[in-house]
């Protein structure tokens, strides 16, 4: 297309040569004019990449939580038990649940505390949720054994999460380090491992079902992970069962994995909130821990257990750079279901009814149709998780209301 132009522009400048004056002479050989040299374009600076990930605590079917989620055909739906809680974490690249039960269907028989299985509709809720980082070890995972893991595995294969680890179908799975891919505005891409490790289990397992703190194999998957992704989250299952708390080992055992490469270190397990802070390493870096994320879905008969967080950071680096966790902030969570007060003295726990997860802020009025109606105050709860989370967290108090 550009020849037919070239030539019309030829033929007008020869008609406008032919008239007098109207083209300077023509310049002699020696005195041609230095044409200049095109500048190149400057490259545009690449920007830093930023991940956003939200991450919540225990996701547990009791069976108060499944006979809510139990539908007039039969079947069960979770997904909506998040619907008020979920602008908390739409805009997350990641976000992060820890299933804490099998979900391997009917057909191995519903069971709950202490030994809990969940219908495959429990994955399919977390998924449906926006779950997308799923954590599967923790001290239920072997609960109905090796056929209850390898049916929530399958489950998951057909959810496709971004990342998954913590309960395995082999060694050779139990090997793998999952990563994923975030990119940025500007087309380049920050590269997130996802590891999941227990401390404690009520079975007894095989040698693959899961990853103890203790294996060696955490040390060579951490270190895979920071050859082959740019930052690395590591979900752990430990610290004592509703203490507030961190003990010892929580501390020692964060510390080791800060200094094995890890990131943020995300803890279950306690159902209660405990502190999250920052880990300094020899080189003068630093990871995030928090040491206990508290509850999510759940049931349990206690303001703690029922008033947790969403944790909430960013991972920014340059691909193939080094990563800083930037903001560790977390928005107060409420976990509500209906109780009559006759019902709380009766303990008639099976008809805890209308579960829903809401941001704290926005929970006045479901508070009033609780258990805790005469304990519990959006104002006590935000500071309930501000004393507990520690200054090294910022509490976002803003209203998700849609």
């Amino acid at each position: 297309m550009r020849r037919p132009l070239l030539a019309a522009l030829a033929a007008a400048l020869l008609l406008t040569g032919c008239q007098q004056g109207a083209l300077d002479p023509a310049p002699s050989a020696t005195g041609s004019a230095t044409q200049p040299t095109p500048s190149a374009t400057p490259s545009p600076t690449p920007e830093p990449v930023t991940v956003s990930v939200s991450a919540m605590g225990d996701m547990l079917p009791h069976d108060s939580v499944t006979a809510d989620a139990r539908q007039p055909d039969g079947s069960y739906e979770y997904g909506h038990f998040f619907d008020a809680a979920r602008p908390i974490w739409a805009d997350s690249d990641l976000v992060y649940c820890n299933q804490e039960a099998p979900s391997g269907g009917v057909e191995l028989g519903l069971t709950y505390f202490p030994a809990f299985n969940a219908p495959v509709e429990f994955a399919e809720g977390l998924a449906a949720a926006g779950c997308n980082t799923i954590g599967l070890g923790n001290n239920h995972t072997f609960d109905r054994g090796q056929e209850g893991i390898d049916r929530t595995r399958a489950v998951w294969d057909e959810l496709d999460p971004l990342l998954i680890h913590g309960a395995f179908r082999s060694e050779e799975e139990q090997a793998e380090v999952p990563t994923t891919q975030i990119a940025g505005a500007d087309g380049g891409e920050l590269t997130v491992a996802f590891l999941n490790f227990v401390d404690l289990s009520n079975t007894p397992t095989n040698d693959y079902a899961v990853t103890w703190l203790t294996d060696p194999l955490v040390e060579e998957q951490l270190a895979e992970a920071e050859r082959i992704a740019d930052a690395t989250i590591v979900a752990v299952h430990w610290g004592d069962e509703y203490s507030p708390t961190v003990n010892a080992r929580q501390r020692e055992q964060a510390q080791r994995l800060a200094d094995l490469g890890a990131e943020v270190i995300l803890g279950t397990h306690p159902h209660v909130l405990q502190t999250a802070e920052w880990l300094e390493r020899e080189d003068g870096t630093r990871a995030f821990v928090y040491y206990s994320l508290g509850n999510a879905l759940t049931t349990q008969m206690a303001v703690p257990r029922v008033v947790s967080a969403v944790a909430q950071f960013d991972l920014v680096g340059m691909p193939g750079g080094p990563v800083e966790v930037v903001d560790p902030a977390a928005v107060p969570l409420y976990m509500h279901f209906d109780l009559t007060p006759t019902q709380f003295v009766t303990q008639d726990w099976i008809h805890r009814r209308n579960l829903q997860l809401h941001p704290l802020v926005d929970a006045a009025e479901p508070i009033t149709r609780s258990a805790w109606r005469n304990e519990l105050t959006v104002e006590s709860g935000v500071q309930l998780v501000t004393d507990a989370l520690g200054p090294q967290v910022r509490i976002i108090t803003d209203s998700f209301a849609q």
